[in-house]
C-alpha cells in the first residue's frame, strides 16, 4: 500500500510515525520528572494527531464500498 502513496506524503507519514515510536519508547523508559513527562505526552498527542491527519488525507481508514 505504501508503494502507491505520493512521495511527499509517504516520507512525511514515515517521519511522523518514527517520531511517535521514539516518544513512546522514551515514555515507557521512564526516569523523568512530571513536567518532562507531561511535555513529552503532549508532543506525542500532537504527533499522533498529525499522523491521523496525513492518513485521512491519503484515504486511510475509509470504508470500502
Amino acid at each position: 500500500m505504501a508503494d502507491n502513496l505520493p512521495l511527499f506524503e509517504n516520507s512525511e507519514l514515515t517521519r511522523v510515525q518514527t517520531r511517535c515510536e521514539e516518544l513512546e519508547k522514551k515514555l515507557r523508559a521512564g526516569g523523568r520528572d512530571a513536567h518532562s513527562r507531561i511535555r513529552m505526552e503532549r508532543k506525542l498527542i500532537l504527533a499522533r494527531a498529525e499522523q491521523i491527519r496525513i492518513e485521512l488525507n491519503l484515504g486511510f481508514g475509509r470504508r470500502r464500498s
